[in-house]
């Protein structure tokens, strides 16, 4: 599916926000932000972006795809994991410069690389404020749902200090 024939050029804010074309606004690195929940709870799983290639590959199957910063590839979620992000819904906010993706995650519903359900496994306590030094987060998620040295043997970390 080429990008170039499925997405609208943006014309007039009035087609943007009220129209019926999809006309996303890719950022200066050619990417728009991606929130991804569960189909039937809302959790919030993750946050990526996607290029158009990647956008463009997730309308096509049906199966989220996102575009890697720290690497910089194209990257099918599940690929390697089997945790396949199978798209419910796929919803362009206002101005079309954000995309929401609900899914069903295929597996045991896992999104997260470290190995827990949801990437957002941590929260900033409310006495933070008043925190002296670097303020030490909270584990909100505490049982892994899957060994990422098993799911992922060999694999160089994505994440990048």
């Amino acid at each position: 599916m080429d990008p170039a024939k499925i997405f609208g050029a943006r014309t007039s804010i009035e087609q943007v926000e009220e129209g019926r074309e999809l006309a996303p606004k890719f950022d200066s690195d050619g990417l728009i932000p991606a929130v991804t929940t569960d189909y039937s709870s809302g959790e919030l799983l993750m946050h990526g972006y996607m290029n158009a290639e990647a956008l463009a590959r997730s309308i096509e199957t049906g199966e989220a795809h996102y575009f890697s910063r720290s690497r910089r590839v194209l990257w099918h979620k599940g690929a390697t994991s089997g945790l396949v992000q199978n798209i419910r819904e796929l919803l362009i906010d206002d101005d079309q410069d954000c995309v929401w993706l609900r899914v069903d995650v295929a597996g045991n519903g896992a999104s997260c690389h470290v190995g827990y359900r949801s990437c957002f496994y941590r929260r900033v306590p409310g006495e933070a404020k008043r925190a002296e030094g670097p303020i030490k987060l909270v584990f909100t998620e505490t049982e892994k749902v899957f060994d990422p040295e098993v799911v992922y043997p060999g694999a160089e970390n994505p994440t990048k200090l």
